[in-house]
């Protein structure tokens, strides 16, 4: 099996291309005892691990793929992509 670029979509590529993924946008992370879990009611606040100003992670599996900020696009909440992390290097979520 060869590493060459393709010359052509096959069959295979298309129905690859079909397949759909679920991609989250992350805000931050934080790390609770189900006692602190079970806990939380209205007002409550969780500080996350990430700054306020820092970008937002777009994540596949536990793969960062973009990062970006937040915007109102069309009236809708939504990611505009910043920076895509160089492929080769895979970032960890």
């Amino acid at each position: 099996m060869q590493a060459d670029t393709p010359t052509s979509a096959g069959p295979q590529d298309t129905f690859l291309n079909l397949i759909p993924v679920d991609v989250v946008v992350e805000l931050g992370r934080v790390r609770l005892t189900l006692r602190e879990l079970s806990a939380l009611g209205p007002d409550d606040i969780l500080e996350l691990d990430q700054p306020a100003y820092r970008p937002l992670s777009l994540v596949v599996g536990d793969q960062v793929i973009a990062r970006g900020e937040l915007v109102m696009h069309n009236d809708t909440l939504s990611l505009q992509i910043t920076e895509i992390p160089n492929q080769g290097q895979g970032s960890q979520a």
